[in-house]
């Protein structure tokens, strides 16, 4: 009798197996599915086009996305992802004002100069790691690659006869 018991619970357990498994094919069928139908979405498929012709500017944006996902709960690191990034894509706007301070306080004034100050010194105290990555990605790249704008500015600019 033990034998016949034991063969009803293996029957039983059997049964209980099968459903979780059927339920997983389900769920696996529900998900290529999905996949299928993203695929076939025309957003999707030019959103993956543009992502596969400019990988450049796709690994920027992801890197800018997890930099601030990253800043909320590990500021030093986000702030250096979102250095990093700010820093390739905007080295020139960064170094005009840097390289011509004179002039940038006599375009916008003594008092708005100022509260530009106020303001990058108070972001710099919250967030230090943005300028200081960004800071680093510029200098860099100054020196791999120095602007071609700072030679025009002192007049040795190369002229074509």
């Amino acid at each position: 009798m033990v034998d016949i018991e034991g063969e009803e619970k293996r029957e039983q357990s059997s049964v209980k197996h099968e459903k979780p498994i059927k339920e997983e094919e389900s769920v696996k069928n529900k998900i290529t599915d999905t996949i299928d139908n993203l695929k076939k979405n025309e957003k999707i498929e030019d959103l993956y086009n543009y992502a596969k012709s400019n990988t450049a500017d796709t690994v920027a944006y992801v890197a800018m996305i997890l930099g601030l996902l990253i800043l909320f709960f590990e500021p030093f690191y986000g702030g250096t992802i979102i250095g990093i990034v700010t820093g390739l894509y905007f080295s020139k706007e960064i170094m005009k004002p840097v390289g011509n301070l004179e002039n940038f306080i006599e375009e916008f004034g003594m008092v708005r100069s100022l509260i530009l100050g106020g303001l990058l010194l108070a972001f710099f105290i919250k967030t230090p790691m943005i300028f200081i990555s960004a800071a680093a990605v510029v200098a860099v790249k100054q020196l791999i690659a120095p602007d071609k704008n700072g030679c025009e500015s002192n007049g040795n600019q190369n002229k074509k006869p």
